[in-house]
Order: C-alpha cells, then sequence, then structure tokens
C-alpha cells in the first residue's frame, strides 16, 4: 500500500467520523406536551404548591436528561403559576411519558377569577418556558403549548 492510498484511507475516515460526530451533535427535537394529570396539593400556604404530571412525548430516538424546567401556566391569560423541575429526570427514547413536576401558585391571580374558573367547563391553558435536556451537552428545549382543557371539579 503507497502513501497516497493510506492518505486518502485515512481522509475518507476522519471525514464520516466528523459526519456521524456532527449527526449525534444534533440539536434534540422539541418534546410534545399531551397533557396533564395526577393534581395533588403539596403544601397549602400564601404561595400553595400543587403537583402533577406532565405528560409528554419525546419524538428524538434516544433518551436524554431533562433538568432546570421553568414553566408559566397561564389559565384564561391570567399567571396561575411558576412550575419547576426539581430534580434531573430521565427520559426514554421515542415514547409518551410523565414528567413529576411542582407548581407554585399565584393566588393574587388566581382567587379573583375562581368563580369564573368554576363557572367554565373549558379553560384556555398556557404553557411558556424552556427545560436543559440533553445526552452530555445540555441545550434549553423552549416549551410552548396553547389550547382548552376540559375542567372536571365535581367528579
Amino acid at each position: 500500500m503507497n502513501l497516497r492510498t493510506l492518505y486518502t484511507i485515512s481522509l475518507s475516515c476522519i471525514t464520516v467520523f466528523c459526519i456521524i460526530l456532527l449527526a449525534a451533535c444534533a440539536s434534540p427535537k422539541d418534546l410534545v406536551y399531551q397533557d396533564v394529570k395526577n393534581f395533588r396539593v403539596n403544601k397549602i400556604s400564601l404561595r400553595p404548591e400543587v403537583g402533577m404530571d406532565v405528560q409528554f412525548y419525546n419524538p428524538n430516538k434516544y433518551g436524554m436528561m431533562l433538568k432546570d424546567a421553568n414553566v408559566d401556566l397561564y389559565i384564561n391569560n391570567k399567571l396561575a403559576g411558576h412550575a419547576m423541575l426539581t430534580e434531573k429526570f430521565q427520559v426514554p427514547a421515542s415514547s409518551t411519558f410523565l414528567l413529576p413536576v411542582t407548581l407554585v401558585a399565584d393566588l393574587k391571580n388566581i382567587l379573583p377569577n375562581a368563580m369564573s374558573l368554576l363557572a367554565n367547563e373549558e379553560v384556555s391553558i398556557r404553557l411558556t418556558g424552556n427545560v436543559k435536556a440533553g445526552k452530555g451537552i445540555m441545550v434549553n428545549i423552549p416549551i410552548q403549548y396553547e389550547g382548552k382543557k376540559k375542567l372536571n371539579v365535581f367528579q
């Protein structure tokens, strides 16, 4: 094998390695919000804490770690509270999962509108924020959702 052939093979291997490395470092696809489940009261005070499981779908073909989620929850365009992820969470690849979060409620915005919230069968829900996600290198993934949700208060 001559030097020129060895050089060509080496250059080809380096190129393939760089392409694989770039593909592996591609930004993850956004998680897809699906639902909120399992509401629970964690703390009753002037700043009550409510726990819930937020159902997402991971469209990525690989699992990843989530941490440092910060999301604002709006109900009928009024800030209802701030949700956070207090621990690291492992997300499975290409699957639906429940993410446990804690919401610190903002009573000054909720109480004046409590009767109208109870009277409505459906409310407008908006989630805005971000979460750090990745495998090794963490990137910010925006969380943006807006939709309608039925309140089943008396069931």
